[in-house]
């Protein structure tokens, strides 16, 4: 499903498999000690991002993602059409990005970086890596199907990003990957994007929850769109003592 202006075409690079690694409630909970962030460049915090009004941003829950002119907001969904990553197309490149809970001690792009560098090696891809603005990425080759009996090969730059208890990960392809002039507008756009990590208990790894925005889901089930608003309208009820937690969506 695609928001936005632009041409139409491209390709996105797939998400990478995570393990799980296990995280206390009461450390998850914990929102005082967070992760700094060393690279010069990176997304914003819920916490320090500004008024939508100055530059707006599509909502899709976990991640807040600017519409730059020329540029087209993709979500991606999995096999269960739950959105799973958002694609940002601008010209013939794009570029995907996913967002995950993090540990609130410590960063996991260091290992994140090996783990797919291990992985572009063992199908036979070539890996750099270089320090950039963005602090350390890969330049990737990765191997494709066979096209008239010709290997192709496809080049992919990867970045990531250690936030408070959120990690995001971006994949550049097409002429951007290569060119640093092609990038500028979607480097533009992944260091306006808000992440809204949230208070509730994840395991470090665990992809932040997505959504799609409101418009889209009213063009496709208006029925869904009309109940979800008449929620979000009803009045809340607060006990005097805490019980079950609800949260609402839309």
């Amino acid at each position: 499903m695609a928001f936005g202006r632009g041409k139409k075409g491209s390709t996105s690079a797939n998400a990478e498999g995570v393990d799980n690694v296990d995280e206390t409630e009461e450390d998850a909970a914990d929102d005082a000690a967070t992760v700094d962030v060393v690279v010069a460049r990176a997304p914003i915090d819920e916490a320090e991002a500004g008024s939508d009004d100055v530059l707006p941003r599509i909502d899709l829950g976990g991640l807040r993602v600017p519409v730059l002119p020329g540029t087209e907001v993709r979500v991606e969904l999995n096999e269960a059409q739950f959105p799973i990553a958002a694609t940002i197309v601008h010209g013939g490149s794009s570029l995907q990005v996913l967002a995950f809970a993090a540990p609130r001690n410590s960063g996991i792009w260091a290992e994140v970086r090996a783990e797919i560098a291990d992985s572009v090696r063992a199908e036979g891809g070539h890996v750099d890596e270089v320090e950039t603005v963005f602090g350390p990425e890969l330049r990737t080759r990765v191997r494709g199907e066979a096209q008239q009996g010709k290997a192709t090969e496809q080049v992919l730059r990867f970045v990531g990003f250690d936030g408070p208890r959120w990690f995001v990960r971006g994949v550049f392809s097409g002429p951007a990957a290569t060119h640093p002039a092609q990038a500028t507008v979607l480097e533009t756009v992944l260091t306006s994007i808000v992440v809204v990590r949230g208070s509730d208990p994840m395991a470090p790894r665990d992809p932040l929850p997505l959504r799609l925005p409101k418009e889209a889901l009213a063009a496709a089930d208006p029925a869904a769109a009309a109940a979800a608003a008449a929620e979000a309208a009803r009045p809340v009820f607060e006990p005097r003592q805490r019980g079950r937690e609800i949260t609402e969506t839309s």
